[in-house]
């Protein structure tokens, strides 16, 4: 952050971020090589992903029209870190394909549906019922596809639904965050439970219609 900064974190530069991507992929590697890679990903990836939000929460975004927008940078950066965590402690182990089906697709998933969960319920918010029709049906298709490749991992219903419904919870908390601590206006309760639902619903289905085949 630059000196005096009070709005969203700034001075990135590129050496620093590359020295971090090294430690973070040497941490990931000395876990991995130890047969840890769930702990590589919750330790080494999951701890900086932690901080980074503490990080992007302690500063007000700049109000540039896209201010709204701050928890997909936060998301983006996580979602990096978590997949890369997976990839090197996967490849230290020696076992890439059965860490690629457990740990770095799942965290992939939850990406996707947290990314596109944010962006279905911006388009539903305030927007009136037609707007919800269109997030709704959206999501549904999201939630179909991310549990079509759930399914393919050896993942069951329940716990399927509870990652893609879980990553768009998240996202909803994580942008809910902004109206207690910056006085922002409260996020749509109906655009978000209707996303949710979809979702959850999306996901579900893929493993209805396996029975009904």
């Amino acid at each position: 952050m630059s000196p005096g900064s009070d709005t969203l974190t700034t001075g990135y530069i590129w050496s620093g971020t590359a020295l971090f991507a090294v430690v973070l992929a040497a941490l990931a590697w000395a876990v991995g090589w130890w047969g840890r890679t769930g702990a590589a990903v919750a330790a080494v990836g999951g701890v900086p992903a932690v901080l980074l939000l503490a990080s992007f929460l302690a500063h007000e975004p700049d109000p540039d029209g896209f201010a709204g927008l701050w928890p997909t940078s936060w998301l983006s950066g996580a979602v990096l870190i978590l997949a890369g965590a997976a990839l090197v402690a996967g490849m230290a182990h020696g076992d890439l394909p059965r860490i690629v089906r457990s740990l770095l697709v799942p965290v992939l998933v939850a990406g996707a549906a947290a990314l596109s969960g944010f962006l279905f319920e911006s388009v539903a918010s305030g927007e009136g019922w037609i707007a919800r029709v269109i997030s709704a049906v959206l999501a549904l298709a999201a939630g179909y596809g991310l549990g079509w490749a759930l399914r393919a991992c050896g993942w069951d219903v329940g716990r399927s639904v509870a990652l893609t419904t879980g990553a768009v919870v998240l996202i909803a908390a994580v942008d809910s965050a902004s109206v207690p601590l910056w006085g922002w206006s409260a996020p749509d309760t109906v655009a978000w439970l209707v996303t949710i639902t979809a979702y959850a619903v999306g996901t579900a289905s893929v493993w209805a219609w396996r029975r009904r085949t």
